[in-house]
């Protein structure tokens, strides 16, 4: 498995300068270099989840879709789309009259 495409370098350092900013602001209460690198150390392995950032690859269904409900803020419309496109994933077919 190759990891070429993740930047982990790269989010350590986005990561270690955000942490660094905010930690200038503590004054006396501020972190040492070691406590900063842990902070950020563990930062980064919550955000990678277990170390690999997965991209979210996206079809052109999907896009298709999200474009679609994209302004839908109703929580019971929301689910109602998710139900109907899981119908029709699983069962080949629209069981669901859509108006």
């Amino acid at each position: 498995m190759s990891y070429s495409r993740y930047d982990f370098e790269g989010l350590w350092f986005s990561i270690y300068r955000k942490v660094l900013k905010l930690n200038e602001t503590l004054g006396e209460e501020a972190l040492d270099k070691s406590q900063l690198r842990e902070v950020c150390t563990s930062i980064f392995i919550s955000q990678t989840q277990r170390g690999i950032v997965k991209p979210l690859v996206l079809n052109s269904f999907m896009k298709s879709v999200m474009n679609l409900i994209n302004n839908v803020k109703d929580r019971k419309v929301q689910e109602t789309v998710y139900k109907t496109i899981s119908d029709i994933v699983k069962n080949g077919k629209n069981k669901v009259k859509i108006t």
